[in-house]
């Protein structure tokens, strides 16, 4: 299953309720059947469906649910990923209507079977942490880090911006309390703060969803076995002990489990076979020993002498469940 949320947009005062939703829209999401329509003509779904997907004229119609209009009154311009989907043997069998964070969206749910193919040794290890040492990747073959990787969006370039809504958030703070957050230079800050922090929600989104993609495609040119050490809350407690401020965490944390939520969808889609595993970093994969943080985040153990960089430590605990899986293969046969 494939799901992507279609803002709106200029269309919220088209709906049934009038120019704001009711209450209760806000809490639920309405299911809406479909009916597509291809470019030879062939028709499948429900012919009085709500939602009608035109792939003739690539173009999404909204027809009942819309006031004082007995048929079509929104036709929105067809997403680039919808006709990817149909392409690659999808179908979109139904859609959801709804509000997130006050905002109008129409829920496409792509829906495609697909057996996951059979791993081919290569094991392709992703360990999710905070942007700031981002995403670490490495791909395993026969007990040996073939490639090993560390992803992140710019960081300065975030912060930039964090510091830039920041400075503009208390500015225009200072105008509220004298009673001037109406004038002129009131809503430019407003604005100017709240575009910032869009930007950087933007930034980060648009890196995870593209992370996401790069990796299930790696894994599918290897045929990999996609392992996953989601360790997103082991990450903000790590940033939590470095004593930075909260809205710098939540920064650094943003968009991860979107990212997390998007590896294992593509995952399915693609029928890449895959597994949630912890792989510690704090652990000596030799001996079990815990492991002490030197400069540069540096791990060492004390008791056999391993050393690694901390975000390659659990590729070093992959190799060896690799290994050690293999081992369990040959016994057995």
């Amino acid at each position: 299953m494939f799901l992507c949320l279609y803002n709106f947009k200029d269309f919220k005062t088209s709906l049934i309720f009038g120019t704001a939703p009711k209450r209760w829209f806000a809490r639920t999401w309405v299911p809406l059947k479909t009916l597509r329509v291809y470019a030879d003509g062939s028709m499948k779904g429900d012919k009085g469906a709500p939602v009608v997907l035109d792939f003739r004229s690539s173009v999404i119609r909204l027809r009942q649910v819309c006031k004082n209009e007995p048929r079509y009154v929104v036709e929105l311009p067809m997403p680039k990923w919808v006709i990817e989907r149909i392409k690659e043997g999808g179908d979109i069998k139904y859609a959801m209507i709804g509000l997130k964070n006050n905002e109008l969206y129409l829920a496409l749910v792509a829906e495609r079977e697909v057996e996951p193919y059979q791993p081919s040794g290569y094991r392709l290890v992703v360990d999710v942490n905070s942007w700031r040492y981002g995403i670490a990747w490495g791909l395993i073959h026969n007990g040996q880090l073939v490639s090993f990787k560390q992803e992140k969006p710019n960081l300065n370039e975030l912060l930039t911006l964090y510091y830039q809504a920041v400075k503009r958030g208390r500015k225009h703070g200072a105008l509220m309390r004298i009673g001037l957050h109406h004038t002129t230079q009131g809503k430019r800050l407003r604005r100017q703060a709240k575009a910032r922090r869009g930007k950087i929600y933007r930034v980060t989104r648009d890196k995870a969803y593209f992370l996401a993609s790069k990796l299930v495609r790696k894994a599918l040119k290897y045929k990999a076995l996609l392992v996953i050490d989601d360790m997103t809350e082991e990450s903000r407690r790590e940033l939590l002990e470095e004593g930075l401020p909260r809205d710098v965490i939540k920064l650094l944390m943003s968009n991860l489990r979107r990212f997390v939520h998007q590896l294992e969808t593509l995952a399915k889609w693609y029928g890449v076979p895959y597994e949630f595993k912890r792989l510690p970093s704090t652990v000596c994969p030799i001996c079990r020993h815990e492991l002490t943080q030197e400069d540069g985040r540096v791990m060492v153990c004390p008791n056999c002498g391993f050393k690694a960089p901390r975000d390659k430590v659990p590729m070093h605990w992959a190799i060896k469940e690799a290994r050690d899986c293999s081992v369990k293969v040959r016994y057995r046969a």
